[in-house]
C-alpha cells in the first residue's frame, strides 16, 4: 500500500477511539504513527535503491519489531499524556502497526511478518498497490469522526465484501487459466493483481520446461500471453542463485527467470523479476557475469530499468 492510504487508514482507526480530537488524544496519535511508521524503512533509500529494496518490508514489517516500536511509542505518549493508561495507548498503536502489515500482505509484494524466525515474505495477492476501495472506506470512516456508527459499519462491511469479491475474482482467473492451458504434472500457477488496473490480473505459469507469463482481463475473459521463457537447468540456476546477487534476488522476489547469454568467452546470466510489467518491460533485473570457468567476475542489480546498474561486489 502507498503511504497516503496507510495514513488515511490510521486516521480512520484513530477516529474510532472515542476520545474527542486528535492533538490531545494519544490513542489517535498512536494509531496514526503506528499506521505509517513501518514504512520508515524508506531511510534505507539514502544508501540507494539496492539497499532500500533489500530491506523494504523486512524487519520493520514484522510482529517482533512492531511490538518493540509500539512499546516505545506508547511509553513516550504515556509520559506526555498522564490521563491515559500505557496499555490502552499500546493497544491502539500496536493495532495500527499490525493493520499496516496486514494490508501490505494483501498485495503481491508481501512482508516479512515472521522475521527473524522466517525471512520469507508472506503475501496473498488480492489488492492493488494503490487500491481505491480501501482509500474510500478509510476516508468515509475518518470523516465520520467516530460519530456515525451506521456509516462506519457500512464502510467496514463494504471493504470486507470487496476483499471477498477480489478473492472470488482471483479464483475465477485461476480456473480460467487451468481451463485454457490444461493441467500438467508439476505445473504451478501464480495469480496476482495488476499494479493499477482493477479488473486485470497478471499470471505466471510454471512448467517443467518453460515459464509462461501474461495478463487476464476478467471483464472480457481475455487471456494475453506475454512471454514463453525457457527454464534453465537446475545446475545453472543454482550456480547463479548461490552468488550474492542471486541470494538477494531470490529473497527479493519469489518469481524470477534466468536467461543465459554468451558474451565472448564469458557467460552472462540475466535475472528478471516476473511480478511487475510496466510499459512493455519487466521492472527489476540483475546481471551475473561468469568467465569460461564459470567463476563470477561481475554482478549488478538493475532496479526499475535495465539502463540502471548498481554494481554488487562478487
Amino acid at each position: 500500500m502507498d503511504l497516503i492510504t496507510h495514513g488515511v487508514v490510521g486516521l480512520a482507526l484513530g477516529s474510532l477511539t472515542g476520545a474527542p480530537g486528535i492533538i490531545d488524544n494519544p490513542l489517535a496519535i498512536g494509531s496514526i504513527i503506528g499506521s505509517i511508521i513501518p514504512d520508515g524503512d524508506i531511510i534505507y533509500q539514502l544508501k540507494g535503491d539496492y539497499t532500500y529494496l533489500k530491506h523494504h518490508r523486512g524487519p520493520s514489517h514484522s510482529i517482533t519489531v512492531g511490538t518493540i516500536i509500539s512499546l516505545i511509542i506508547s511509553g513516550v505518549l504515556r509520559v506526555l499524556f498522564h490521563d491515559f493508561s500505557f496499555w490502552s495507548i499500546f493497544i491502539w498503536t500496536f493495532g495500527a502497526y499490525m493493520l499496516h502489515i496486514g494490508l501490505d500482505i494483501f498485495n503481491s509484494y508481501g512482508a516479512k511478518i515472521l522475521w527473524p524466525f522466517s525471512r520469507k515474505k508472506i503475501e496473498s495477492g488480492l489488492l492493488l498497490i494503490f487500491d481505491p476501495a480501501l482509500l474510500i472506506s478509510a476516508g468515509v470512516i475518518s470523516f465520520s469522526g467516530g460519530a456515525n456508527r451506521g456509516r462506519i459499519a457500512a464502510s467496514i462491511v463494504f471493504f470486507a465484501l470487496y476483499l471477498l469479491f477480489r478473492w472470488v475474482l482471483k479464483r475465477s482467473v485461476y480456473k480460467n487459466l487451468v481451463y485454457y492451458f490444461g493441467r500438467e504434472a508439476g505445473q504451478e500457477i501464480a495469480v496476482m493483481p495488476s499494479m493499477l488496473r482493477l479488473f486485470k490480473w497478471d499470471f505466471i505459469l510454471y512448467r517443467n520446461e518453460e515459464i509462461i507469463t501474461g495478463r487476464v482481463n476478467i471483464l472480457r475473459s481475455d487471456i494475453e500471453i506475454r512471454d514463453r521463457l525457457k527454464r534453465s537447468s537446475a545446475g545453472l540456476e543454482n550456480l547463479v542463485m548461490d552468488t550474492k546477487i542471486g541470494r538477494f534476488f531470490k529473497e527479493f522476489s519469489p518469481h524470477y527467470h534466468i536467461d543465459w547469454i554468451s558474451d565472448g568467452k564469458n557467460h552472462k546470466a540475466i535475472i528478471t523479476d516476473l511480478r511487475y510489467y510496466v510499459k512493455g518491460s519487466y521492472l527489476h533485473h540483475a546481471t551475473a557475469l561468469f568467465n569460461s570457468q564459470l567463476e563470477l567476475i561481475y554482478s549488478a542489480f538493475q532496479p526499475y530499468s535495465k539502463q540502471r546498474e548498481i554494481k554488487i561486489p562478487v
